[in-house]
């Protein structure tokens, strides 16, 4: 069966391999049906869309919001126009947010005994893309806790969570992103069709009869961590309000912890409702 993998993210955002070398891998990894979701960011999507085609590869553009309403409530966006004017405003100032979050957790690091500035953070890290542009990069936690892991204040990434920036701990800020309302729209009007990542990672604050009304076209029901009951589930909640499914690995590259690129069977009766962003 052909393989889905609706969920990644490049070097624009928090993973580690630039767009380009991105659609080498998920060819290499027999995807089929592919999307770039990179977060609060659609600058990895320029020139993508011919490399996947040259390599057999259907695809639709996409992005992933992250909401202040939970660190893990994200919104997918599939199908939405990279050169829309309101998509591209909106993504500017949720990027901007991340930033001004990010100042407020690097100003909680320095009593703790951890000195960095935004500049630091932007000059870490991988480029954006094989030949720069590295205009429109998003940044978030992770790319702070391989500051600190590249220094050795810290072992790893999952230590900075576990001692330092992660929810409960002393250098912790609440995200600064778009309430569920405001992600929805920012997304239907550029033309795409909104989809609740890893519902079973926030499990305990679904509210989808409510987003729904706002617009809410789907759920992420294929997912690494989703048992088979669990996916299941999910299948079942989609029917009874409507919605669409859809599959990823939330691939972030060698690394990172998330290094699962293949994908899930495309099955038409799950994924047939997506047939019209495909390209």
């Amino acid at each position: 069966m052909p393989l889905i993998n609706l969920h990644t993210h490049s070097s624009f955002s928090d993973g580690t391999l630039p767009p380009e070398k991105l659609a080498a891998a998920a060819a290499a990894a027999g995807v089929n049906y592919f999307s770039l979701t990179d977060h609060d960011n659609t600058a990895g999507w320029r020139g993508l869309g011919p490399l996947l085609s040259a390599r057999g590869l259907r695809w639709c553009r996409g992005v992933e919001l992250s909401t202040r309403l939970h660190d893990s409530l994200h919104v997918l966006g599939y199908g939405v126009d990279p050169e829309s004017p309101a998509l591209a405003a909106a993504l500017e100032e949720f990027r901007r947010r991340r930033l001004s979050r990010m100042e407020e957790i690097l100003a909680l690091l320095r009593p703790l005994g951890f000195s960095a500035t935004l500049a630091d953070l932007e000059a870490a890290g991988p480029p954006p893309a094989a030949a720069g542009a590295s205009a429109a990069r998003t940044y978030g936690r992770p790319h702070l806790a391989d500051l600190m892991e590249e220094r050795r204040f810290v072992r790893n990434r999952k230590q900075a969570f576990e001692k330092y920036i992660g929810y409960g701990c002393p250098a912790y800020v609440p995200p600064r992103g778009p309430d569920m309302e405001e992600a929805i729209k920012a997304i239907k009007a550029a033309g795409g069709a909104a989809v609740i990542a890893h519902p079973g990672v926030v499990e305990k604050v679904l509210d989808l009869g409510a987003w729904k009304d706002m617009g809410l076209d789907g759920l992420e029901a294929f997912y690494p961590s989703h048992t088979v009951c669990k996916t299941g589930e999910f299948l079942e909640l989609a029917r009874r309000y409507g919605l669409g499914v859809t599959a990823g690995t939330d691939f972030h590259g060698p690394g990172t912890g998330r290094e699962e690129l293949s994908g899930f069977d495309h099955d038409e009766a799950d994924f047939g409702w997506l047939g019209k962003y495909w390209s």
